[in-house]
């Protein structure tokens, strides 16, 4: 992609992460003051928006070039695949540990 491109893309991105952080304060609350199945519901749409947010900053990583491309990923974790019930899904958490990596070495 051109550098106008990359720019745009990295705004979105940016944009996405702060609706996605906002989404997910709003679930917590919501998660606090409900019960029953109507928690388990939030529950994993809070489970899901987690994903999302560690799915959108390992892409943004992607992009500045700190971190290899989605294919490496799939190659290391394609053994494994997610459980789609409760648990985050297995490549989230594999993004997750690489993401942490980064922030340790920066």
């Amino acid at each position: 992609m051109d550098p106008f491109e990359h720019a745009q893309f990295l705004a979105a991105i940016a944009e996405a992460t702060k609706h996605i952080r906002l989404a997910q304060a709003e679930l917590r609350r919501a998660r606090g003051v409900c019960h029953g199945e109507l928690y388990e519901h939030i529950d994993l749409i809070f489970t899901r928006a987690y994903e999302l947010q560690v799915r959108v900053d390992w892409m943004r990583q992607v992009a500045l070039g700190k971190l290899p491309a989605q294919a490496e990923l799939d190659a290391e974790h394609r053994e494994q695949g997610p459980d789609r019930r409760r648990a985050v899904d297995r490549r989230v958490a594999g993004m997750r540990k690489q993401l942490l990596r980064l922030e340790g070495t920066s």
